[in-house]
């Protein structure tokens, strides 16, 4: 049976050749995406080796996906109305009061 490949640390590190300041300011950066990404530690981000010194490219891929995720939700919504769940059951599931669930998804008056 084949073993699967090696996925554990390498002699490549994040830090290599960089100043006490460069390691410092990478390393509070990996600290401030861990504080976002809440199923990944600190250690498993720099692990990753991200890229952290592009943070507008990372805002931006953010933002694409934030979009691409709202138009799905809303899509869903429009399922769930179309199948009879009343929008107690959406704004509950969605964790939202009743009001804002309606306000954001009643096509066409909402945001969507």
């Amino acid at each position: 049976m084949r073993q699967p490949p090696y996925a554990g640390p390498d002699d490549a590190g994040d830090f290599d050749g960089l100043t006490p300041d460069e390691a410092a300011k990478l390393l509070n950066s990996y600290r401030l995406l861990g504080d976002c990404f809440e199923l990944h530690s600190d250690e498993d981000l720099a692990r990753r080796g991200w890229l952290l010194s592009d943070w507008k490219t990372l805002l931006e891929n953010r933002q694409e996906q934030l979009q691409r995720a709202d138009r799905e939700l809303a899509a869903a919504v429009r399922l769930a109305r179309n199948e009879g769940a009343s929008w107690h059951d959406i704004a509950r599931i969605l964790r939202l009061p009743i009001a804002e669930a309606r306000a954001h998804f009643d096509w066409p008056h909402g945001g969507f």
